[in-house]
């Protein structure tokens, strides 16, 4: 089988940034054809704590500049794991420097910035994907084979439901998720993508 290789970068490093890059670390043990990922650079807003990023989460440097990061010759993927307000701007601009997108949802809070990135995407040629992870679930892709081999028949009504409450301690701080002029549509949009993800 032939090794592929691709040269990462991730754009945010907090909650999501540490699941993408034990992703990344992970994808040469599931990926067909196999997937060797250079986990080149961490990018962060505080320079100390992109630092520290880089080191515990394998990334071989970090930087405090998306916008340096995205113009890299040495960058096939940029990775965006930032809160959703600022997805759209760092996609654009990767995508007009023709690099390949992986973004994190809520994808953005408006679907004239969702369009905007799809327009950009599409017009530079490079392969980008919105990170629903659920959908690779072993289970998840059962029901999905069987629906298409009608075995389960004609659905007519499905009903997700998500069990989570970590967020909702008092004394949780005050993160993007919560503040809606960050957040958009809140957990809809950040949760309740999943289930609407789930359902086509």
């Amino acid at each position: 089988m032939k090794k592929t290789s691709a040269r990462v970068a991730m754009i945010g490093y907090q909650f999501m940034g540490r699941a993408h890059a034990n992703a990344w670390r992970q994808a040469k043990h599931f990926a067909k054809p196999a997937l060797t990922p250079e986990l080149r650079v961490v990018c962060g807003r505080d320079a100390k704590a992109a630092e520290i990023a880089a080191e515990t989460l394998g990334f071989a440097e970090s930087d405090t500049s998306w916008q340096r990061v995205i113009q890299r010759d040495d960058i096939d993927i940029v990775d965006i794991c930032t809160p959703g307000d600022s997805h759209a701007e760092i996609a654009i601009a990767a995508a007009a420097a023709g690099k390949a997108i992986l973004c994190e949802k809520p994808l953005t809070n408006t679907v004239t910035e969702a369009l905007a990135m799809e327009q950009a995407a599409e017009a530079a040629g490079i392969v980008h994907m919105l990170c629903h992870n659920y959908r690779r679930v072993p289970a998840v892709a059962l029901a999905k084979r069987l629906l298409e081999e009608g075995r389960l028949g004609r659905i007519f009504h499905f009903r997700g439901t998500y069990l989570q409450d970590w967020i909702i301690d008092p004394e949780f701080p005050l993160v993007w998720r919560l503040q809606k002029t960050r957040a958009g549509s809140g957990a809809l949009g950040d949760i309740g993508s999943h289930s609407l993800d789930l359902a086509r």
